[in-house]
């Protein structure tokens, strides 16, 4: 430390830290110094400055500390300065879930903000959390520990009259009409005022989000965009040519691609004069002089309906493309959950360093790390891929609301907002007037500002079950969590909310990105694909169009369906059924009832006696030893009796052990046939090993729902 005081001493300056910055080291990092120092010599004189940090007489940058091995400095520190308030910190870290690596390093960060800036602990602000996240991203590195640090500090006294996490603090909040209006740059003043006018007065009727599009199409697409190409525009009287030009403009994208909203900037800027035009009849001395023609023809407006007809068209036909390959999303959720748990549970058996199997496949367990509101992380190693080291635990969490989130969007047909607001207390009971119980799902008001209650069938009821079995904390309860609305920008109040999960060591709700990013991946790990070989990726809206067009083509009436899905117009709810319309299946109708009349009369006859006990006795001929065959009345067996190939067959689960037998036998055939080299006969038995494997699937699936559904029912009573 002597030696670091005598070469700083050498340059000029009032404090410790003055002659530090005129030194220029700690803008050089890890080669501060003098010249020509050994690696040794610089440790050395490393370790010496660490004294002067602790004893807060050198405060170093962000920059320098994270770049230099102060090796002890921190806990040093928190030995000589403010002892009490860090161990008061301490104590909130571990009552959190444990010092861990995690915890550490939350409460090294802390130090070196207290290092950086001067403060006393709980003299830290806001401010102060912003520049130092600034400063780790500069440098390429992560920020994972700053919320959980930023709550422990709140816990314990810091951070007086800011929000209880950082996430409420950093969050951007609902900017006023004038802000949104002035990120635009209006130069002339009275338009802008106006333009401000305008939208505080749609701010009454208009949800926050929309309120922001409202504002960017007239203040930022329409203004500011002629401001750019005639300066010094002041009235909005627009010549034609002016209008022209403009209306080009908006029909494209800076890039030059067409714009596919372009109508609705049209429309928005179309209702603006025609409002300036009404209010300048109601209070003329105000807005006489702003009432223009406006350069928005009907015309010009004319082709929304066709591009509304175009957009409907294409999202019908996306619906139309997903709806058969929903069954292999399904299964593929299913069987990632299956196989997560599997390695979870084989993995948590085995010691580190130790090897296990699961579902034929071999693993090593290759570490732990305890970490904050969850068990042990167990990190595994695929044998088979040594470089994929993975969170086994992460892997089950992803896996399960994957899971989870497909099957309750393809069962309600909800928002992605309304899944994320759901909570323990959505879930109700309705008593009929015959006494049976009714289980309700209660979903919350959102884009209608209507609140909607559908019923919930067993199968929902059994993954709203193991949902709220999974968040349950130690005492049985739901946490309380605060959900961030993006499109109001607000907090909503703490809500025992259903899809919440661990996020950088904390609970928190999950954000519709990470859902729309959980059903990407499984949508690549699955392989799913269009018949030309494009990979589909699926939406959360894409589970609602779906669920409409099920419902609808299940029989439900189109005006129920409506109510389900909480549409104000039927139709919306038309718009979101991929099925053809009324009139083209009445017609195509009565053309095949005039075909039928003019075929021959002997094919509508009365059937006789003997015809009938045939027909009846056809079905008892359906039952076979694995279960019933469900082909068609008339039609004959294409698999000549083969019944374990044929996919008609719906297998009866009591006779598992039958199929089993059945699949040893074909082993041992397949094995003479190996021996004998008829090949033949090889490549038939491994076409029946192949059914019979998807015969086991189908009734491992068959299974889980039926214990699904009996579990759900047992944990809602």
């Amino acid at each position: 430390m002597v030696r670091v005081l005598d070469w700083l001493g050498q340059f000029p300056g009032e404090t410790w830290q003055d002659r530090w910055l005129l030194s220029g080291s700690d803008a050089v990092g890890k080669q501060w110094g003098p010249p020509g120092l050994t690696q040794s010599q610089r440790c050395r004189l490393t370790a010496g400055l660490g004294t002067l940090i602790v004893l807060r007489a050198l405060q170093p940058s962000y920059a320098w500390l994270c770049g230099s091995r102060l090796l002890g400095v921190y806990d040093a520190y928190r030995r000589h300065n403010q002892t009490e308030a860090f161990a008061r910190l301490r104590r909130q870290a571990e009552g959190r879930g444990g010092c861990d690596e995690h915890g550490a390093e939350a409460l090294n960060l802390l130090t070196r903000m207290v290092i950086v800036t001067g403060k006393d602990l709980l003299e830290l602000e806001v401010e102060d959390f912003e520049q130092y996240a600034a400063a780790r991203r500069a440098s390429g590195r992560t920020v994972a520990s700053l919320p959980f640090a930023y709550e422990i500090l709140h816990a314990v006294g810091g951070l007086k009259d800011a929000p209880p996490t950082l996430r409420q603090a950093s969050a951007p909040g609902q900017l006023t009409p004038a802000e949104l209006v002035d990120r635009y740059q209006i130069a002339h003043r009275e338009i802008r005022d106006v333009l401000v006018y305008y939208v505080a007065e749609r701010a009454a009727v208009l949800d926050y989000g929309s309120l922001v599009n409202q504002a960017h199409m007239l203040a930022g697409l329409f203004w500011a965009d002629l401001e750019r190409h005639r300066p010094g525009i002041s009235t909005l009287h627009l010549p034609d040519g002016v209008a022209q030009e403009w209306k080009q403009r908006a029909r494209l994208l800076p890039d030059g691609r067409p714009r596919r909203n372009s109508h609705n900037v049209l429309l928005a800027v179309r209702s603006f004069y025609l409002d300036l035009l009404q209010w300048s009849l109601e209070d003329p001395a105000r807005w006489s002089r702003w009432a223009a023609p406006c350069p928005i023809s009907e015309a010009d407006v004319r082709g929304y309906l066709k591009e509304t007809r175009h957009r409907q068209a294409r999202m019908q036909q996306r619906t139309r493309t997903l709806v058969p390959v929903i069954p292999r999303l399904v299964a593929a959720a299913e069987d990632r959950l299956r196989q997560a748990e599997l390695v979870l549970a084989a993995a948590r058996n085995t010691e580190p360093g130790q090897e296990f199997t699961a579902r034929g496949q071999r693993y090593r367990r290759t570490g732990r790390a305890t970490s904050h509101w969850r068990p042990t992380a167990v990190f595994v190693t695929p044998l088979a891929e040594p470089e994929t080291r993975f969170d086994a635990e992460c892997a089950e969490s992803n896996a399960f609301w994957t899971w989870a989130v497909i099957e309750v969007l393809r069962r309600t047909g909800a928002r992605i907002e309304e899944l994320l607001e759901l909570t323990h207390l959505s879930l109700r009971q309705y008593k009929a007037p015959t006494g049976e119980l009714v289980p309700l799902l209660q979903i919350s008001p959102s884009k209608t500002d209507h609140e909607r209650v559908i019923p919930a069938d067993p199968d929902l009821v059994a993954v709203l079950a193991r949902i709220i079995r999974r968040i349950k904390a130690p005492d049985g309860k739901v946490p309380l969590l605060s959900r961030y609305d993006g499109y109001e920008r607000i907090f909503g109040p703490p809500l025992p909310h259903l899809f919440q999960r661990v996020s950088q060591h904390r609970l928190q709700v999950i954000s519709p990105n990470r859902v729309r990013e959980l059903l990407t991946e499984l949508a690549e790990q699955a392989d799913i694909v269009d018949v030309d070989g494009t990979p589909l990726r699926f939406t959360p809206h894409d589970f609602r169009r779906i669920f409409s067009t099920e419902t609808v083509n299940g029989g439900l009436p189109i005006h129920i369906a409506a109510k389900v899905l909480g549409h104000l117009d039927l139709n919306t709810t038309q718009g979101y059924v991929a099925v053809y319309p009324e009139e083209v299946i009445r017609h195509y109708r009565h053309f095949v009832d005039q075909r039928r009349a003019a075929r021959p009369s002997e094919e509508y006859r009365e059937p006789t006696s003997a015809e009938w006990a045939d027909f009846r006795d056809h079905f008892s001929l359906r039952k076979v030893a694995l279960g019933t065959c469900d082909r068609p009345y008339g039609t004959p067996c294409q698999h000549e009796h083969a019944c374990v190939r044929c996919p008609m067959l719906r297998l009866d689960i009591a006779q598992v052990p039958r199929l089993l037998e059945i699949e040893a036998n074909t082993r041992e055939r397949l094995g003479e046939a190996h021996r004998m080299q008829w090949l033949g006969e090889v490549t038939a038995l491994k076409e029946s090993l192949r059914h019979i494997t998807e015969k086991k699937k189908q009734a491992d699936r068959l299974q889980q729902q039926a214990e699904l559904g009996e579990s759900g029912t047992n944990a809602l009573g």
